[in-house]
């Protein structure tokens, strides 16, 4: 089976979801104490294909100023791109920010999302829409769980409701069919995604110290406080909602 293929098969292109990983506390960061990440509490999104919808609410409903979003919901797949330029060539002049609510998904389809959603020049939240009331809302919670992490940073100015829970997760393969792959070829493979995630963290203006935390050789997945994720640049602002 060539490398090609295998890269295309490998099931840890899309991280193990950290609910399911022991949190491991990342390297410190100038000036921060580093203290074990709480178990996540925020709602599960559901493992369905991402979807985007627009919602209009309140005055002030995404913050100030805003009351339209875009909510970004479920696994990125490869039609999700697709999916989602089809949608940005309708926005017009229009910027509406996009809600986050992922468990991850392909990690170089993920940095194809995030490199579309760059040159739209929209901004990313990590946040669920709550569609119970008359009118969506945004709720103080959400989750941005592995592969996510890239359509998050691509947001020009990011932020995260109070309750959000964002992990970091190391890149890693494994067979398709479960088995550990040969250490020699798991390691090329390991090596040549991290080179592609580190151009697309320097693309996207963040600290290339991030890109060592994503060496599955190295780290486990993890869940880091505010203050890390503001450090490494993750989080560029508070959310306002």
């Amino acid at each position: 089976m060539t490398l090609a293929l295998l890269a295309g098969l490998a099931a840890s292109l899309w991280p193990v979801p950290p609910a399911h990983a022991q949190p491991a506390p990342p390297p410190a960061t100038p000036g921060e104490a580093l203290s074990p990440a709480p178990a996540p509490r925020a709602a599960q999104p559901a493992m369905t294909p991402m979807t985007f919808t627009r919602m209009t609410g309140t005055p002030g409903a995404c913050g100030q100023g805003c009351s339209e979003w875009i909510a970004a919901e479920g696994v990125i797949l490869p039609g999700t791109v697709v999916t989602f330029a089809a949608l940005v060539q309708q926005l017009g002049t229009a910027r509406p920010p996009i809600a986050i609510h992922s468990e991850g998904g392909l990690v170089d389809v993920s940095m194809a999302l995030g490199r579309i959603v760059r040159r739209a020049r929209l901004d990313t939240i990590v946040a669920r829409t709550e569609r119970s009331g008359e009118t969506p809302t945004l709720a103080l919670d959400g989750v941005c769980y592995g592969s996510c992490l890239y359509l998050l940073v691509a947001g020009v100015q990011r932020a995260a409701a109070p309750g959000a829970v964002i992990s970091i997760s190391p890149i890693d393969f494994r067979h398709p069919a479960g088995g550990a792959l040969p250490d020699a070829l798991r390691q090329k493979l390991i090596a040549a995604t991290l080179e592609r995630v580190r151009g697309y963290f320097g693309d996207m203006g963040l600290d290339p110290a991030l890109g060592g935390l994503m060496d599955g050789e190295q780290h486990d997945a993890f869940y880091p406080e505010r203050g890390i994720l503001e450090g490494y640049g993750i989080i560029t602002r508070d959310q306002g909602f």
